[in-house]
């Protein structure tokens, strides 16, 4: 079975860069947070009530702002999924610090998310996330949860000096790296990566045993390159679908605070985007020879 997940998961995006809040949301503005996640869910319920298979769409989003939305979505019998890390950190900490395990038994979603930016060159970060995720999968295994891990391959200083294009010639090999070393430490039910070209994916996927799935993230590209990526990713059948937020919600809910679009369009927007990128998905599967 496919998975086709609309997260809006993000704390510091709807902070930050849609209400312009620079620090901590006071009361209102946390409201004002949870009515946007709401519009969200919204167009996520009307693509769900419409489409064929519904039993593949999930959502991926927070406690902090979305616990009423995962409980509301648990009893429809929709595939949630909730992330432990704290928001908008290099290094990966828990959101709840050594609670963590209390938070996830009280809303037991279906995928236990956790966003994690690894580089292989970072030794000692990485020794210590390392740590954290051992701990987190060490959880989720004794609970019987399912973990799905989030990962983003950042750059450093001397991938940027580099001639070479980072997405296309230096991230492959790196993301194929991290994975055998997070590998050694986590056990992952679904890996939740970057888009890439097929080489790229020719490169990545023998590193992650045929159990263990993978859904394509949007990484708040533009949508010509997020087609691009499901494109090239659904050639492949360890690749199962996709987690794409931003990409599909983002400028509805702008065009909603900033430009006088209705609540009732900006709804309507999200779930033709994310309707979009269904069909594309589905498309590309009927008509390819998948690997």
């Amino acid at each position: 079975m496919d998975l086709l997940i609309l997260p809006f998961d993000h704390r510091s995006s709807f902070s930050k860069n849609i209400l312009g809040v620079p620090g901590t949301p006071n009361k209102k503005q946390a409201e004002k947070i949870a009515g946007l996640k709401d519009l969200v869910y919204e167009g996520f319920l009307r693509v769900r009530n419409q489409i064929d298979s519904p039993e593949e769409l999930g959502i991926l989003v927070d406690e902090q702002y979305g616990s009423e939305i995962i409980q509301k979505a648990k009893k429809e019998g929709i595939i949630t999924a909730v992330g432990v890390e704290k928001s908008g950190q290099d290094i990966f900490q828990f959101e709840y610090g050594r609670k963590f395990g209390k938070h996830i038994d009280k809303l037991q979603p279906s995928y236990v998310k956790v966003l994690v930016r690894y580089n292989p060159e970072n030794k000692s970060i990485n020794k210590k996330q390392l740590r954290r995720l051992k701990r987190l999968s060490k959880f989720c295994e004794k609970n019987d949860y399912d973990l799905l891990f989030e990962l983003l391959v950042p750059p450093t200083e001397k991938d940027l000096k580099s001639d070479a294009d980072f997405d296309q010639n230096i991230r492959p090999e790196k993301t194929a790296e991290a994975i055998e070393e997070i590998r050694k430490k986590v056990k992952a039910k679904i890996w939740k990566l970057e888009g890439f070209s097929s080489q790229g994916w020719d490169l990545i996927l023998p590193h992650i045993p045929a159990e263990e799935k993978v859904i394509v993230l949007g990484r708040g590209e533009d949508s010509e390159r997020v087609k691009f990526w499901l494109t090239e990713a659904a050639k492949y059948d360890q690749i199962i679908g996709f987690a794409i937020g931003r990409t599909i919600f983002m400028q509805p809910l702008m065009d909603h605070l900033h430009n006088g679009l209705s609540k009732e369009d900006a709804v309507f927007k999200i779930a033709k985007n994310y309707s979009t990128f269904i069909d594309l998905w589905r498309n590309i599967r009927k008509t390819v020879s998948v690997k």
